[in-house]
């Protein structure tokens, strides 16, 4: 059993507990980041903007022009994208790769060709007027290794989000209430669905997406905090709703429903309980 009166503290408590980000992906071993940048070819003023798109189905487009979308058959050539983006510090070896997609062709030999396929599908899809002679910009190749080149211009609405995450924290630190929760709201917004949904039963992404939403759930907490302390707790419940939805099946989150239950208290509502009692 628990009560309300542990949410009360905590929404009442004069100062914020200190958030430590987490993020949906290690973070980058800068030296290991040198060398890949020190190899890659870099942006110039004249290249088109890839953007990605890694919450909802997974999307890509090159200077305006949708490259891939939910239309995109080639569900590997997608996988390695994605994986190559999320573990973009690192050269990522050949035989890693294979056993991380192909992860049931156990006898599959090193030198089937099938990964040198897929990367070749992307790489046209992403870049179809490059080639071998011209260059490819965005999926490197070194030494039997593979990498997403972090030198060409890029947007990701993963980044995004993290970087809104990480500027509501630095202001929250610095007790600016209001422009903290205006870098939540636009860190909610940019996330309209979870974090890449078709990969959700692949082992390789699990983690990513398993962390990415602990961040967003103890962002939405963390908002709602604010919020309620601000005595908007109309607001506050609706982001502790939202917490609340976003893993139904998983572990109660009791942090959520007691504060729920202060906000609802607060407002002459009685106590509500979001998840039934333990």
């Amino acid at each position: 059993m628990y009560t309300w009166m542990t949410g009360l503290r905590d929404l009442l408590a004069p100062q914020p507990r200190v958030h430590t980000l987490v993020t949906a992906r290690a973070r980058p071993d800068r030296s290991r980041r040198t060398e890949l940048t020190s190899l890659a070819p870099t942006a110039s003023p004249s290249d088109p903007l890839l953007r990605l798109c890694l919450f909802g189905p997974l999307r890509a487009s090159v200077g305006g022009q949708v490259a891939i979308d939910e239309h995109f058959t080639r569900r590997k050539a997608k996988a390695l994208l994605a994986l190559l983006y999320l573990e973009r510090s690192r050269y990522i070896p050949r035989d890693e790769l294979i056993e991380t997609l192909w992860p049931n062709l156990h006898e599959m030999p090193a030198d089937s060709g099938r990964l040198k396929q897929t990367a070749l599908v992307l790489r046209r899809a992403l870049e179809g007027a490059h080639s071998r002679r011209t260059g490819w910009q965005y999926i490197l190749e070194r030494g039997g290794t593979y990498y997403f080149n972090t030198q060409v211009a890029y947007q990701c609405d993963l980044e995004d989000f993290e970087q809104e995450l990480q500027h509501a924290y630095a202001d929250r630190q610095a007790g600016e209430a209001g422009a903290a929760l205006a870098h939540f709201q636009r860190a909610f917004a940019l996330r309209r669905s979870e974090l890449l949904p078709e990969f959700r039963y692949d082992d390789w992404a699990s983690s990513h997406i398993a962390a990415e939403r602990e961040q967003c759930l103890q962002a939405l907490e963390d908002a709602a905090r604010l919020h309620g302390a601000r005595g908007d707790h109309n607001r506050a419940i609706e982001l502790l709703k939202c917490a609340a939805r976003e893993e139904p099946f998983a572990r109660k989150r009791r942090s959520a429903a007691d504060g729920m239950a202060v906000a609802q208290a607060r407002q002459g509502r009685g106590i509500a309980r979001v998840y039934p009692p333990a």
